[in-house]
């Protein structure tokens, strides 16, 4: 049965003079300080699934009766990925206010000392125990992607190899999502993905419900009441008219050409180009020599922060150590990830300028693999097209223009430096608008709307003391959002 536990905020002040009277205010729990707090716990109801996923020869395998849960990040043969699915259907009352979720594992089993980033995923399809492998979520039904098919991230938790410890996983914002019935079905369906680099020993297991210490199993804990929330308190944002600034950048893991990696001057850079919103590829996440113990989304979130005095607003996507982000200073109305094949991502945030929601994404496709580009490309123009217009995708496409692989996404949106150096409204310090080298390889694609009229798009001199604080230049890009 679900663990129900009614505990307004004073109960336990009184309980002892008032045992009567505190049973009756839990008994009616009403208005805003009422609060419930169930547990999901029980095989086969309450946790419907629980189960491992491994590619490869082991793609058809049925792991659904194994006592552990495991993670691993490798070659497809290798890689494994956790599968659960939760009945918040039934236990939890359709737009409850989530005010806590939390998913705890016990660690049975790790090998390196490293902590390993283990990212929360929505799972789009509806699994089912027995029957989900690496290729299928049912019977006879193929996941989209090999792998699992996945729509927006919810945090985070570093793993570390502390066997017989607990994990927690922050798991609200997904929870109120999915009893507000944003994903349609209102069971909480997720996958743990290890997003870090495929180092050595990054293998981590859990106990599962099968596990026989039943202290030991998965537990999901939801704290939630009826009443609405208060209004949120939102600073206003930065005011932009009908103007809407944004800037791409690779910013190569914060290594500059003099080698050193310096976060710092990533920050001063994108202060000074005054973006709105601003597309960051070659993101290390727990990984690297740049970035090993943090992550650098994270990190330049936090300078951008200090260095403006403003809030600024981040999604991003790290699906193998190094990825992407976006970073707004306006409020966000959405934000979501996807993951591509071949281990590359697409991050996306929704603002609104001058009453118009404009989509934003950020992605980063392959350079080493160029039969990867087209199939990555392809992947992200489809998972945008599934976002109202207009839209703005920006990245590194390692690509350059007029090729094919360009023409997969140049058809779709417009290429705002070609735009601009039609009409005569691009520039660039090195005279050719060239950003690695002397290729164009970083682009703000924008949709051909009425909704958007370019003004200018610039790529700009970031050298300072002769040092640049990357090896690929920034594009900014500003339009009239009508």
């Amino acid at each position: 049965m679900a663990k129900i536990v009614c505990s307004p905020a004073g109960t336990a002040r009184f309980v002892r003079r008032l045992v009567i009277a505190s049973m009756a205010v839990c008994s009616v729990a009403a208005g805003a300080s009422a609060q419930t707090t169930v547990t999901l716990n029980t095989p086969g109801t309450q946790i419907n699934a629980d189960l491992t996923i491994q590619g490869g020869a082991s793609g058809l395998t049925d792991f659904s009766n194994s006592d552990s849960l495991a993670s691993k990040v490798a070659a497809e043969s290798y890689t494994r990925r956790i599968l659960m699915k939760f009945d918040t259907q039934d236990l939890v009352p359709a737009n409850a206010v989530i005010q806590s979720a939390k998913l705890y594992l016990v660690l049975k089993a790790a090998e390196s000392s490293e902590s390993r980033p283990l990212t929360a995923f929505h799972v789009t399809q509806s699994f089912l125990k027995g029957e989900a492998n690496w290729y299928y979520f049912r019977s006879g039904q193929a996941w989209t992607r090999a792998g699992g098919d996945f729509g927006p991230s919810f945090g985070t938790t570093s793993v570390a190899n502390a066997v017989g410890s607990t994990y927690a996983f922050d798991l609200t914002t997904m929870v109120q999502r999915v009893v507000n019935g944003e994903f349609g079905s209102r069971y909480t369906r997720l996958a743990l993905v290890d997003t870090g680099a495929a180092t050595t020993g990054n293998y981590r297991e859990f106990y599962s419900t099968r596990a026989t210490n039943t202290a030991v199993r998965p537990r999901l804990v939801i704290t939630y009441g009826s009443a609405a929330p208060p209004p949120p308190t939102v600073s206003a944002p930065p005011p932009t008219g009908t103007t809407l600034r944004v800037m791409q950048w690779n910013v190569h893991k914060t290594k500059g050409t003099d080698g050193a990696c310096n976060p710092d001057r990533i920050a001063n850079t994108i202060v000074a180009q005054n973006p709105h919103v601003v597309s960051l590829n070659e993101l290390n996440f727990y990984s690297g020599v740049c970035a090993y113990t943090f992550d650098m989304s994270e990190r330049i979130q936090t300078l951008l922060q200090q260095k403006t005095g403003a809030t600024w607003y981040r999604q991003s996507v790290n699906p193998n150590g190094v990825g992407n982000a976006v970073l707004s200073r306006l409020p966000l109305v959405s934000a979501s990830s996807t993951l591509l094949d071949y281990g590359r991502g697409v991050a996306q945030v929704g603002v609104v300028v001058n009453g118009r929601t404009v989509n934003i994404f950020s992605t980063h496709v392959e350079y080493d693999n160029a039969a990867w580009r087209p199939i990555q490309i392809n992947e992200a123009v489809r998972w945008m097209s599934n976002f109202a217009e207009p839209r703005i995708m920006m990245g590194d496409f390692n690509t350059w223009p007029a090729t094919t692989d360009y023409n997969i996404i140049g058809t779709v949106l417009q290429d705002a430096w070609a735009a601009a150096a039609g009409a005569g409204v691009a520039s660039s310090y090195n005279g050719t608008g060239a950003t690695h080298g002397d290729s164009r390889f970083d682009y703000a694609f924008y949709s051909r709307v009425a909704a958007f009229a370019l003004q200018s798009v610039t790529v700009p001199d970031t050298r300072v003391g002769g040092v640049f604080p990357s090896d690929h230049d920034p594009v900014v890009t500003v339009l009239t959002v009508r």
